[in-house]
């Protein structure tokens, strides 16, 4: 089968591999992008620095967010105008 590269499609897998990496998806989207991966060798290059960079990120400590930037940062939250 020809590799099709189709920049929309690739695009759209993007958008959704976090999801995928999450097993967030439905199993039918699940198998179409497994589908594109098997025919597009830099959407699984790209997802596998995704894997990479999930990994080295789950090597690094938490830190808990301050006592008095989480106050702040949740006071201002309050002041922005909510979508209705």
């Amino acid at each position: 089968m020809k590799p099709t590269h189709d920049p929309e499609t690739c695009r759209a897998l993007v958008e959704r591999l976090s999801e995928y990496l999450d097993e967030e998806l439905p199993p039918d989207l699940c198998a179409r992008i497994e589908s594109h991966l098997d025919d597009c060798p830099p959407c699984r290059a790209f997802l596998e620095s995704l894997r990479n960079t999930v990994r080295w990120l789950d090597t690094l400590p938490s830190e808990t967010m301050p006592e008095e930037l989480r106050r702040e940062l949740s006071r201002r939250l309050r002041k922005l105008p909510h979508a209705d």
